[in-house]
């Protein structure tokens, strides 16, 4: 039977490795925290109403992958002006990339990698109800300084489908 001071002994050896670690990780999860910023504008299909539709979106993401940015789980909080009113609402997104969009160079050389596209899904809350179903792709184009994400989706409140093409920057 081990006794106190050996259960002590190991705990301490297990745990050494992840203490001295520890500092250099935190370092480098400042690198994965990704804060993509949108403004989108689209149509519902809905008769009888104007179908113009507005989304202010924020969304706070972790990235996981070999680039940090391969996949991004997130909160999203949305200010959305579905006419004739403002709706303000929050729930999550998820981003998978996909693919790396390549320009084949004039003289030899390597490709340059100028844009990714990734696959898009968000979730939309209006106080305690599901509100706003989405998915849709992302062109990322040079590394976050534009992004354009065309979606579609599903209202529930209005119980219509819309369409909207977002832009903004943040990967």
């Amino acid at each position: 039977m081990p006794s106190a001071k050996t259960s002590l002994l190991k705990l301490v050896y297990l745990l050494a490795p992840c203490l001295l670690l520890a500092p250099n990780n935190l370092a480098h999860a400042q690198d994965k925290f990704f804060l993509p910023v949108e403004f989108g504008q689209g149509i519902i299909f809905q008769p009888g109403v104007d179908p113009y539709i507005f989304s202010a979106q924020a969304h706070p993401s972790l990235g996981f992958g070999a680039n940090s940015n391969s996949l991004l789980i997130g909160a999203s909080l949305a200010a959305v002006y579905d006419n004739p009113a403002w709706a303000f609402m929050w729930g999550g997104r998820l981003v998978l990339s996909v693919s790396n969009l390549k320009k084949k160079p004039i003289n030899r050389g390597p490709q340059v990698t100028y844009g990714t596209l990734h696959l898009t899904g968000t979730v939309l809350m209006e106080n305690a109800e599901l509100r706003r179903v989405a998915g849709g792709i992302i062109i990322d184009v040079w590394e976050g300084a534009l992004l354009i994400g065309p979606r579609v989706g599903y209202d529930r409140k209005r119980e219509r489908t819309f369409l909207e093409v977002g832009l903004g920057r943040g990967f």
